[in-house]
């Protein structure tokens, strides 16, 4: 499964737990809960045990209709038949990624791309087409405490593409929960992205409704 934009809404990142139960568990909650997006990272699971259980969480996710990040690494979004790829600055150019998949003749992959507190680097994401930029830590991160800190005002600051280009969604990073999340919408964020703040709250489920209900469409004044 393929998707041709990247939707607005809860980006999910999964967090480092190494049961596989729990996790699965908790990926379901998330998507019955509104999550649309759901981000495969683990950096600390053995990879020949990350493969099965990144295979079974793909598969709760595609059920759902939530699209399936594999972050890093664009050779397991690959094998696993995942959505896209999010790219750090230590990864693949975007260019680079398009270019393999285009020799290997495989489909194209949604591409996304952390650019921290960088307006350059978001241009760049921009000038390559990404589907998405990333801008973070918004808020202190527990998951990366030593994280640079990104302003609201970037997610206003990017430059709109001219021409027929299409703008990339907007996605925010780093520290976000119930209580901050609204910030984050209301700067200008399409999307947010949340580890601690969803998988860490006692009822998954009611966490992501909240997150999901942030995107819900304002009624008008004259409604």
């Amino acid at each position: 499964m393929t998707a041709n934009t990247f939707p607005s809404g809860l980006y999910g990142i999964t967090p480092e737990w190494h049961d596989a139960q729990r996790l699965q568990q908790a990926v379901a909650l998330a998507c019955e809960g509104g999550m649309r997006v759901l981000q495969w990272r683990q950096k600390t699971m053995p990879p020949a045990q990350a493969r099965g259980v990144a295979a079974s969480v793909r598969d709760i996710c595609r059920d759902a209709g939530v699209l399936f990040i594999v972050n890093d690494d664009w050779q397991l979004a690959l094998e696993l038949g995942a959505d896209g790829v999010h790219l750090g600055k230590n990864d693949d150019a975007i260019t680079t990624v398009r270019a393999q998949l285009q020799q290997r003749h495989q489909a194209p992959l949604l591409i996304g791309v952390s650019c921290y507190d960088s307006l350059a680097l978001a241009a760049s994401a921009l000038q390559a087409q990404a589907d998405y930029i990333a801008f973070g830590a918004l808020f202190p991160s527990m998951v990366k405490p030593d994280a640079v800190r990104a302003p609201l005002s970037l997610f206003q600051a990017v430059e709109k593409p001219s021409g027929t280009q299409r703008m990339p969604a907007l996605v925010g990073i780093g520290g976000i929960n119930r209580q901050n999340a609204h910030l984050a919408v209301e700067a200008g964020a399409d999307s947010i992205a949340v580890i601690t703040g969803l998988f860490g709250e006692p009822d998954i489920r009611k966490a992501a409704a909240y997150y999901a209900s942030l995107f819900d469409p304002r009624p008008s004044p004259s409604s």
